[in-house]
């Protein structure tokens, strides 16, 4: 992966977490409506798609190039994933205990839950909380379902790359059945961008196809997004579906509107790879800029949520509920500004640790 691309994929990454951001905070139950921002609020599910595409392709990458045995790659998964999730989890925990004695009509809203605390943190934790028709939420970390996805995703490219021969299809048919019909129906827009790292497409296609490729995928998704088709396609599947098979999907449910934008994703990285070759120049400040910026990706990814309710909560308790926006936009800001980085900086020991776990049974044997 070249240079340029990385630089260009990390900058994506991070404007797709600040548009789920907006997304949610721009409602009014959080913030009262943000002026202006509440129109980028419209791309916050097409984000989580674009890091679908975007974790294919890296994994893809990472994969062939990094990962030499089974069990550095399933380290290196867990750790990228348990470095987050775990301080996210615990910081929901601690937020949802707070806010819910200070504001607890706040917290009475449809998607969160708060029955059997223990079997919601430990299936989040192991990531088992989309398992099948089950949806086990975080109490108020809405975003946390993406992550139950994102893992058998790894777990099926995983199977399908370190088991030999004909078996490969019997350990991938085991992980898709653990998985159930709601993940594996996003599973398209995750491949897609395992397709985008892999063709030979973005070798063959010249300087000027490249750009117009890239141009074109950007023009054609917001001629998408601003027609009707969106909310036809919705439509469609409720009516082919039926609803109460289109309630059971959950996150699901809107598939073949998530295969648009995923496909238009893939091709644009297609584009962008020709596009930035080896020799692109990347001003070195503007690298460290976006490097720094994209290190608190997944930590606003995962921390906002309970942190935006929180501070509601907050400012309900403080008589700050007319004059909210301000420190309910910005306090999640600065919280996962101090602790995103440091959270990042788990990765490296939690990988050796696990490494270390993984070869025990070996050095026994």
């Amino acid at each position: 992966m070249s240079r340029g691309l990385s630089v260009y994929l990390d900058l994506l990454r991070f404007v797709a977490a600040l548009a789920v951001f907006m997304l949610h905070a721009s409602f009014e139950r959080f913030s009262g409506g943000l002026p202006f921002f509440w129109r980028f609020a419209i791309f916050g599910n097409d984000a989580v798609m674009l890091f679908f595409v975007l974790s294919g392709f890296v994994i893809a990458h990472v994969a062939v190039r990094e990962a030499d045995s089974p069990r550095s790659y399933a380290a290196a998964r867990l750790a990228r994933l348990w470095s987050v999730c775990v301080p996210a989890l615990g910081l929901t925990v601690l937020l949802d205990g707070i806010g819910i004695q200070l504001a607890p009509g706040l917290y009475d809203f449809t998607l969160y839950a708060y029955d059997h605390p223990v079997a919601r943190t430990l299936a989040s934790l192991l990531f088992a909380n989309e398992l099948w028709f089950w949806s086990l939420q975080p109490f108020s970390n809405t975003p946390y379902w993406s992550v139950g996805y994102e893992f058998w995703y790894y777990v099926l490219f995983g199977a399908w790359l370190f088991t030999p021969g004909r078996r490969r299809w019997l350990a991938c048919g085991l992980v898709a059945l653990v998985m159930g019909p709601k993940i594996m129906l996003l599973l398209p827009v995750w491949l897609a961008g395992v397709w985008a790292y892999r063709t030979p497409l973005a070798q063959r296609l010249a300087p000027a196809a490249a750009g117009c490729l890239c141009a074109g995928t950007l023009a054609g998704y917001l001629v998408y997004r601003y027609s009707a088709m969106p909310e036809a396609l919705a439509t469609f599947t409720v009516r082919w579906l039926g609803e109460a098979t289109s309630l059971h999907l959950g996150w699901s449910a809107n598939f073949l509107a998530n295969y648009v934008v995923g496909a238009l994703v893939a091709l644009h990285f297609v584009g962008a790879r020709r596009l930035l070759h080896e020799g692109a120049p990347v001003p070195q400040r503007l690298e460290r800029r976006i490097r720094t910026l994209a290190g608190f990706t997944f930590a606003l990814y995962l921390f906002h949520n309970p942190l935006l309710q929180f501070f509601g909560a907050l400012a309900h308790w403080l008589g700050w509920w007319q004059h909210r926006m301000l420190p309910v936009v910005l306090g999640p800001l600065l919280v996962v500004w101090l602790l995103g980085a440091r959270t990042e900086r788990l990765k490296g020991p939690l990988k050796a640790l696990l490494l270390r776990a993984f070869s025990r049974p070996t050095a026994r044997g």
